[in-house]
């Protein structure tokens, strides 16, 4: 029911707190009111979301889609490129709660960023002379949108301090802004009021391993799975947020370690307090796990000197492994999948490398959404990310793709073993030569800006993406190339890098029919041959480079049903 207000404090509670005011949209705008000062863009009922372009789709809030309603800024749908956009979404007044100083406000959305779009929660306490401003969303990137959406986000401020020491007359009022016009969207929907308890500490967000792109390389990025020669010293920090009505004295970080075999430990932050209101981070520094292998659950909370009244919000459980020749970042369960839209792509991650060793393959885990028979590769590059080595070409199997959940990995072998420098940072990656075949990779996880990559075959740029490929490291030995199981096919490019010719070698162990074919960087075909039968023994084709252009070509060899592909380079390439 839309709109319902319950003054006074012993109202029925709303998940932790007690609910004193309420909207669902659900017998529609009721009296919020639209405000649209410059664009097409309007905040608007829906009851279906955007279904095309770029939007993640209808809001699957509590009680939006399906079946319900809720209220949208559709850039998306109505935007002008470069027509600013300005609208406003008002609450009617909300009274009868001026003897309610401290309040929060919960609301569920979906969002979208493109660039620097602004979308930000505004609060009045004198029935709309003058308002506090709230921004929300800042740290979604572009081109991303709210995580797990179009699965609603559930927004928590405290906006105690924008009431004065309470008001009998709150307007609430969602504003969108966008000064390039025709971006994504905003959707929100079940906006509550509730209670402040007196005291009431979040943990708003925890992690084992901050880091931040300013730092010099990729060293604390909180990987899932550390090698045992990679294990290094964690940085926990925990963004705690002070939601009660009273200053909270002592407030700490406790890190509950439950390692493999004997190796628990129990951590603590410095303490702090915390006001009313504030927000703050604790940290805890020092701590380096055994480098044995196995799995380490973590229980970080937050705790203080007074009895918490709501402690549900209090404690996040995270985990991480050590192996003895994996190294991951991804959670080991698919949750989303990514690809390019048709357009050839490379998507992976960026590793820090302690210990010299040697990288033997690359695991990818693929979605149910890749079409089978589909050719990949995937690439290790150096931190200016060239190209170091790449493996074979791989032909998808329906029986390699994963559905919501699972954590199936294609190991795909290095053409040669690549020894990887200690200090050094490396980018792995899955590669994809587009087309009407899709691959879609499948992601599992956050990952922090920049850390994680995607290669535009259709701009030839790199972009960074906040979710985590499921691309590994492989340092087995066992997952190295077995030339003797590709029949002897290992062609080998005198030079890779040319101007006029190349020579591409080639041995094979018996006789078989071999044909080629070149495809360029973005996946085109630009030549193929057919040698025919061919003995056993070593052979050479000519790759003419009269009529090619500059840049990357991917040769790959055809031994009857298998196929082994090289990287050659036609000189002039920046």
């Amino acid at each position: 029911m839309g709109g319902t207000q319950r003054p006074g404090p012993d109202a029925p509670t709303d998940r932790a707190a007690a609910l004193l005011w309420s909207e669902d949209f659900e017998s529609g705008l009721g009296g919020w009111t639209v405000n649209t000062q410059t664009g097409a863009v309007t905040w608007q009922l829906t009851s279906t979301g955007n279904t095309g372009g770029y939007t993640p789709g209808p809001l699957q809030s509590t009680t939006g889609y399906p079946g319900g309603s809720w209220v949208m800024a559709d850039s998306d749908l109505e935007g002008t490129p470069g027509v600013a956009e300005n609208t406003t979404l008002t609450s009617p007044p909300i009274t009868g709660l001026d003897t309610v100083p401290f309040m929060l406000l919960r609301f569920e959305q979906s969002f979208r960023q493109l660039n620097n779009d602004i979308t930000q929660v505004e609060v009045s306490s004198d029935g709309g002379l003058n308002w506090a401003v709230f921004p929300v969303n800042g740290e979604v990137p572009g081109n991303q949108s709210t995580p797990g959406a179009p699965v609603s986000q559930i927004v928590l401020l405290n906006i105690s301090d924008a009431l004065n020491g309470g008001s009998g007359d709150i307007r609430i009022r969602f504003h969108w802004l966008s000064l390039e016009g025709f971006t994504y969207s905003w959707q929100v929907d079940d906006i509550a009021l509730l209670t402040v308890e007196e005291n009431d500490l979040r943990l708003v967000s925890a992690t084992y391993a901050d880091w931040s792109p300013d730092e010099p390389d990729f060293n604390g990025l909180p990987y899932t799975i550390y090698p045992v020669d990679e294990v290094r010293e964690l940085k926990f920090k925990a963004l705690v947020a002070n939601n009660g009505s009273q200053v909270q004295t002592n407030v700490r970080l406790r890190a509950d370690i439950d390692g493999p075999g004997p190796n628990n430990t129990v951590l603590y932050s410095a303490p702090k307090v915390l006001q009313p209101g504030q927000v703050d981070s604790l940290y805890i520094t020092g701590y380096t796990p055994v480098a044995t292998p196995g799995t380490f659950l973590l229980n970080l909370a937050v705790v203080q000197d007074q009895t918490e009244d709501l402690p549900d919000d209090n404690a996040m459980f995270l985990r991480f492994a050590v192996a003895t020749d994996r190294f991951a970042r991804d959670e080991d369960a698919m949750q989303g999948d990514r690809d390019n839209g048709g357009d050839a792509y490379e998507l992976g991650n960026w590793y820090h490398i302690r210990s010299t060793k040697t990288l033997h393959a690359i695991d990818v885990a693929l979605s149910a959404r890749t079409d089978p028979g589909t050719l990949l590769t995937a690439s290790v590059y150096d931190e200016d990310l060239e190209l170091l080595m790449a493996t074979q070409e791989h032909e998808v199997l329906a029986s390699e793709l994963n559905l919501q959940g699972a954590h199936q990995f294609i190991s795909l072998p290095l053409i040669a073993p690549v020894e990887l420098e200690a200090g050094k940072d490396y980018f792995v990656s899955m590669g994809h030569y587009g087309g009407t075949e899709e691959v879609w990779v499948a992601t599992s996880g956050a990952s922090a800006a920049q850390s994680s990559l995607i290669f535009d075959g259709g701009s030839g740029q790199w972009f960074y993406v906040t979710v985590t490929p499921m691309v590994r490291m492989n340092f087995d030995p066992a997952a190295a190339l077995n030339e003797q199981a590709l029949d002897g096919t290992a062609p080998v490019a005198m030079p890779s890098v040319f101007d006029e010719h190349t020579v591409v070698r080639y041995t094979l162990d018996r006789p078989t029919r071999v044909r080629w074919e070149l495809r360029d960087a973005l996946g085109r075909p630009v030549d193929q041959g057919d040698e025919g039968m061919q003995p056993a023994g070593t052979h050479h084709v000519v790759v003419n480079g009269a009529g090619l252009a500059p840049g990357l070509h991917v040769f790959s060899l055809i031994d009857g049903e298998r196929r082994s592909a090289i990287r050659i380079v036609r000189n002039g390439a920046q």
